[in-house]
């Protein structure tokens, strides 16, 4: 998705083979990038990271998270100390190439899986000895 985004804009991606909170902290301040995206658990591995405070995150405007569940008070603070107001939430399938819902406001980004976007059809297949709610879609 981001790939995309990058071409389409023509703008830079910074990209870390492996994340390193510190690294991710350094390259978002020095690089001034826009957008930054991850799984909840990066995203709270740099807030609390010791260094946290001296990086600019300034520059920071949105992104994606994905991939787990986010508790609130994380995503918040993604929004405010990490100056991502616009954030989201996505949820999706490699299948589905890859995002097929996102939900607004942030009490219901953090608590359900969301919307579904334009053009994507779907449904909730609930299994009875499961607790997973898996996404059966496809593209109209």
């Amino acid at each position: 998705m981001s790939t995309l985004n990058c071409v389409y804009h023509g703008s830079t991606m910074v990209i870390l083979e492996f994340f390193d909170a510190l690294k991710a902290l350094q390259f978002i301040a020095s690089e001034h990038c826009t957008a930054v995206n991850g799984v909840p658990t990066m995203f709270v591995t740099m807030l609390n990271h010791p260094d946290f405070e001296k990086y600019d995150m300034s520059s920071l405007r949105t992104g994606i998270m994905a991939g787990a569940p986010c508790p609130e008070e994380s995503m918040n603070q993604v929004r405010t100390k990490m100056h991502c107001p616009e954030i989201v939430i996505a949820f999706g399938q490699t299948e589905s190439s890859p995002v097929m819902t996102m939900t607004d406001p942030v009490k219901l980004r953090v608590a359900s899986v969301g919307r579904l976007l334009p053009d994507i059809e779907g449904r909730s297949l609930i299994r009875r000895r499961a607790m997973t709610c898996p996404r059966m879609c496809r593209v109209r």
